[in-house]
């Protein structure tokens, strides 16, 4: 009779390895959008909170896709964006959909990226400030982040469908003693 609780502590224990994972991820991605929020506020050792869109700006224009007015409307909005969903994924808020907007973002930016790339365009980066030259390392760490970010997504929903067996029982099959 002791190997049926042998087995179950162990797959309890099997059944924590990818919650656990899928945490850990979470965090690292949430941190990594905090820091490129970070990275474009605050740079040359100051606060930039007037007038950091006006270098992001700069940044986002060069890809040659948005109008000026999208281009300045994305530089104000992106870091505040970047800083919120960082937080929402340490925080396991709405991982659901936290997940799958950092998911969405990544693929757009890593879209923006191979097409300027491919364009052949020698321009800086923008995901971690103003002084990182757009190249195939960067385009290697934005897709890194999204095989990161798609795990996390996955998790998020395959976790919600599945019922925990004692809150997802009626009250008529339980007995109260």
């Amino acid at each position: 009779m002791a190997t049926p609780a042998v087995v179950s502590e162990r797959s309890l224990l099997a059944a924590a390895w990818p919650r656990t994972l899928l945490t850990l991820a979470r965090v690292a991605l949430g941190l990594v959008f905090v820091y490129a929020a970070f990275s474009k506020l605050y740079f040359n050792g100051a606060w930039h909170f007037g007038d950091y869109h006006f270098f992001f700006g700069m940044v986002i224009n060069s890809y040659n896709i948005l109008p000026f007015w999208g281009v300045n409307w994305a530089a104000r909005i992106l870091p505040w964006f970047e800083l919120l969903l960082g937080i929402l994924l340490i925080a396991g808020v709405g991982l659901r959909w936290t997940g799958l907007l950092a998911t969405a973002i990544l693929l757009l930016f890593i879209a923006a990226m191979t097409r300027a790339y491919l364009n052949g365009l020698e321009i800086m980066c923008g995901c971690f400030g103003n002084n990182e030259k757009l190249g195939p390392l960067t385009l290697l760490r934005d897709s890194s982040l999204l095989l990161l970010a798609i795990p996390v997504t996955l998790g998020a929903f395959l976790s919600k469908k599945r019922k925990d067996p004692v809150s997802s029982s009626s009250p008529h099959s339980r007995r109260a003693f």
